[in-house]
């Protein structure tokens, strides 16, 4: 298995423009990064490689991210934390997340000092 770059994340955002603004805000630190744009590319990347971090939506198309959350368990990233981001907001909503393997949520929309401090915890 190998480690994809010094301190790497694996970003999985079906939306474009959150895409490009997460990718915004991590160059801005100088993080690496892969991509996905859905759940099965996800868990692809997931057994190729090993992240430090992974940032993933929950409304994802072909495998959404609860899904995705479950399966990590399953790859050599079943121990690298995961931060969601997205648009459900319900407390339910968190509490499954915090179920699930996930280290921390963000809800959308985000401050820019929101993301940086939680991104830090991990990086």
């Amino acid at each position: 298995m190998r480690k994809c770059v010094m301190t790497s994340v694996l970003v999985v955002e079906d939306n474009v423009e959150n895409m490009e603004l997460i990718i915004c805000l991590l160059e801005m630190k100088g993080y690496e990064f892969e991509v996905a744009m859905d759940g099965e590319k996800a868990l692809e990347l997931a057994n190729k490689c090993i992240f430090d971090l992974i940032i993933l939506d929950i409304q994802l198309p072909k495998i959404d991210g609860f899904e995705v959350l479950k399966r990590l368990i399953n790859t050599p990233n079943s121990n690298t934390p995961v931060m969601t981001v997205t648009a459900c907001a319900l407390k339910k909503d968190e509490e499954h997340f915090l179920a699930g393997k996930c280290a921390h949520s963000l809800t959308k929309p985000y401050s820019m000092n929101k993301f940086f401090e939680v991104v830090s915890i991990y990086l």
